[in-house]
């Protein structure tokens, strides 16, 4: 808009001089070189906020008003108007408010020095070139501070893609380490479960053949036993998938739970005695899945390397926690590395808070001892 009004004043002013000569102050040749200086610095003018020119746009008001006094015919005074808005643009209100003002008086006082009108048409043209710079003024703030406004919105959609960026990454990352957990979970249940089941029958079934012609009703027990037990361990297959509870527990709290557990085990070799010390209470589910998998793990891991024939169990309740310590009278296997078992069980006692402690008893044995907090 403001490249088409330039030129058309330009043009405006040339043919009013072609049309009517004579009307120029200095005459026509000056003047022409005037507005040829001004076509010269037209390209060099700069229309963004944080220009550097500002020589360019201070030899361009120079000139333009030098062109307004030269020209006497009131014609280029959309010129003064031009190169106000380009200070505003350019460089800002401040600038431009003293630009208008220095131009007004160099025009007035050029008015009565040079073309010799009287002071009070000067000063009424001084206000005139006022009154019109403070409406580009006015638009010229407007624009840029829609510019502003443009260039702050553009950053912001460029930010807000390349956060969309970074959150589809995390969003990546979460899913993996969301499939690494659910495989690490599913990893413990199939363990804790199944591998329980797979022990107890292959112990039961090894037994049924040792003593299948002395003690053939012994050994049919055994069979039973590893029957029903297969389809437990099947049915919590099915169920293990959802990490749903042990069928075991269907039906059972606290203590009636872990003794079921033990009575899986007659016939094994080994001897259970589960006992409670203090006030039992009402466990929250997740608790109450940690203590059985514990003691499941400690049987399993007894009646494969421990070497002994009794296990001691113990369910302790105190203020605020509750224990469950399960030692055997075998050899003990300290010694040995933690398998996976026993890491899985840890995992799943630090996630509720508690703590994990394993180790040769003074005695002889084994012991798996689980300290669980309970909420408030």
């Amino acid at each position: 808009m403001l490249t088409v009004l330039f030129w058309a004043d330009l043009a405006v002013v040339v043919v009013t001089h072609l049309l009517y000569p004579g009307r120029s102050v200095a005459g026509f040749a000056p003047l022409v070189l005037l507005l040829g200086a001004t076509v010269l610095l037209w390209p060099t003018l700069r229309w963004r906020r944080g220009s550097t020119r500002w020589a360019a746009s201070a030899a361009f008001v120079v000139v333009v008003g030098a062109v307004t006094v030269a020209d006497g015919s009131g014609s280029s005074v959309f010129l003064v108007l031009i190169a106000l808005a380009n200070v505003a643009l350019a460089f800002g209100l401040r600038p431009a408010l003293l630009a208008t003002a220095g131009l007004s008086a160099w025009l007035g006082i050029a008015e009565v020095v040079v073309v010799h009108k009287p002071v009070d048409d000067a000063v009424y043209q001084s206000v005139g070139v006022m009154l019109f710079a403070a409406f580009v003024l006015g638009l010229g703030l407007a624009l840029t501070q829609a510019r502003e406004a443009r260039d702050r919105a553009d950053r912001l959609v460029t930010e807000l893609a390349a956060a969309h960026e970074e959150l589809r990454a995390y969003a990546g990352r979460v899913h993996t380490l969301a499939v690494a957990e659910e495989r690490a979970r599913m990893a413990r249940e199939l363990h804790d479960s199944v591998g329980h089941y797979l022990t107890v029958i292959k112990v039961g079934l090894e037994n049924a053949e040792r003593y299948r012609e002395r003690d053939p009703d012994a050994a049919w027990t055994d069979v039973r036993q590893a029957k029903t037990l297969t389809a437990d361990a099947l049915q919590e297959v099915r169920r293990g998938v959802r990490a749903m509870r042990p069928p075991m527990l269907d039906g059972r709290r606290g203590s009636d739970a872990l003794r079921e557990l033990a009575r899986s085990f007659d016939g094994t070799g080994l001897q259970v005695d589960v006992r409670v010390d203090g006030d039992e209470r009402e466990l929250d589910e997740t608790r109450e899945l940690v203590l059985f998998r514990a003691l499941q793990e400690a049987l399993t891991n007894a009646l494969r390397h421990s070497g002994g024939s009794s296990v001691s169990v113990r369910l302790g309740f105190v203020p605020g926690a509750v224990h469950l310590a399960v030692s055997d009278d075998g050899h003990g296997d300290g010694s040995r590395p933690r398998g996976f078992g026993l890491t899985s069980l840890a995992e799943r006692v630090r996630a509720v808070g508690g703590a994990l402690h394993t180790g040769n008893e003074p005695g002889g044995g084994f012991l798996v001892r689980v300290d669980l907090p309970e909420p408030a």
